[in-house]
C-alpha cells in the first residue's frame, strides 16, 4: 500500500471510528435507565426497621398488595388505576385517559437509621381507538412516591 493512501486512511477513519464509537457507547449507557420509567425518590428516618416497616404497611392502607418479604425490607402493590385529569384527547373527540401505577417499596436499616426508597411504576392508556386496549409505560413524575413518602413521615410523627 502506498504510504500517502495509507496515512489518508488513517487520520480519516481511526477518528470517525473513535467517533462512531463514543456515540453507540453514550447511547448504551443512558438507555438502560430510560427503559425502567421510574423515578426514586427516598429517605433516612431516625427510627428502627420494624416501627418503619409498620409505618409503611399503615400508609398502605387501602391499596391492595401484591408481595411482601419483611426480611428483605421489600413490598409491592397491585397496580392501582384511577383517570387522568390532566389529560384528555381534545375538544371534538372528547375521552379521558386512564392511568395506573403501582409501588415498589424497600426499607433496610442502616445503624441507627432506616432507608426508605418507593419507585412507582406508571402506565396510561388512551380513551379510543387501538390505544385503548395497551397500557403504555410513562416516567413518573414523583409526585405519587413524595405523597406516599410524607403519608409515612406523617404516621412516623404521630407515633
Amino acid at each position: 500500500m502506498n504510504p500517502k493512501r495509507m496515512l489518508r486512511f488513517c487520520c480519516i477513519t481511526i477518528p470517525l471510528s473513535m467517533v462512531f464509537l463514543t456515540v453507540i457507547l453514550d447511547g448504551c449507557a443512558t438507555r438502560h435507565f430510560s427503559l425502567r420509567n421510574m423515578t426514586d425518590v427516598s429517605r433516612y428516618f431516625n427510627k428502627d426497621k420494624n416501627t418503619v416497616w409498620d409505618a409503611v404497611t399503615q400508609a398502605l392502607a387501602g391499596i391492595p398488595i401484591e408481595t411482601t418479604d419483611m426480611e428483605q425490607g421489600l413490598l409491592k402493590t397491585q397496580w392501582v388505576k384511577g383517570w387522568l385529569a390532566k389529560k384528555t384527547t381534545g375538544f371534538l373527540t372528547e375521552g379521558e385517559w386512564q392511568g395506573r401505577y403501582r409501588l415498589f417499596i424497600q426499607v433496610s436499616g442502616v445503624e441507627d437509621k432506616t432507608y426508605v426508597s418507593i419507585k412507582a411504576q406508571t402506565e396510561e392508556k388512551a380513551p379510543g381507538g387501538s390505544r385503548a386496549y395497551r397500557w403504555n409505560r410513562v416516567v413518573s413524575d414523583g409526585t405519587i412516591e413524595r405523597d406516599f413518602l410524607k403519608r409515612i413521615e406523617n404516621i412516623l410523627d404521630a407515633t
